[in-house]
């Protein structure tokens, strides 16, 4: 019987001053960095406002981690539905991606039209940005245990998670955007 592997959990948190900082956050938080750099690069090279891109991500990381905690709430309204004032408390966990991209959808074309711009164009530079921080943010799930995939007896019988498949899927997608718009933006300046 070959021998049973067993990697042992790296922990969740460092503490800092007293304060519990998880390191699923220090990386979405690296991920967010990431891709605003990213739509800023992309804004410069296209001669655009930057000033835009880092206003609308102070709006777009505030609303969107509201939208990103009341869709998990909605979702999981079970959970909270006897203990209201828990709705808030993010610390314990309790964020979705999808209520997070919902939202700053709606962000962009607020903004957009308050600023007198074109929310097609946000999104098109902003398209690398979202990439980015989402296939760095997807690695934060291992901290937490989300993404790891299932202990086995066999050396090569690790099942392989979904979100794995899907940040694996990401960076494909990813280059492919770059290129096709390195390509288009090649084209437009002949």
């Amino acid at each position: 019987m070959p021998p049973k592997i067993h990697l042992k959990s790296v922990g969740d948190h460092i503490t800092v001053f007293g304060f519990d900082i998880a390191y699923y956050g220090i990386v979405i938080g690296i991920g967010i960095l990431a891709g605003l750099m990213m739509a800023v690069m992309e804004a410069k090279r296209t001669h655009q406002n930057v000033e835009d891109y880092n206003d609308l991500a102070i709006y777009g990381v505030i609303f969107s981690i509201i939208g990103a905690r009341a869709y998990y709430v909605i979702f999981s309204w079970d959970m909270y539905k006897d203990d209201i004032k828990n709705i808030i408390n993010i610390r314990e966990g309790g964020l979705a991606i999808y209520g997070g991209v919902i939202t700053a959808i709606v962000v962009v074309f607020i903004f957009a039209k308050i600023k007198g711009l074109s929310p097609f164009l946000l999104f098109d530079t902003g398209r690398f940005g979202l990439i980015t921080g989402q296939m760095i943010g997807r690695w934060g799930n291992f901290f937490n245990r989300e993404a790891f995939g299932e202990y086995t007896n066999g050396l090569f019988v690790m099942r392989l998670p979904v979100s794995q498949l899907l940040a694996g899927t990401i960076v494909v997608i990813s280059a492919i955007l770059i290129i096709a718009g390195r390509k288009k933006a090649a084209a437009l300046q002949k």
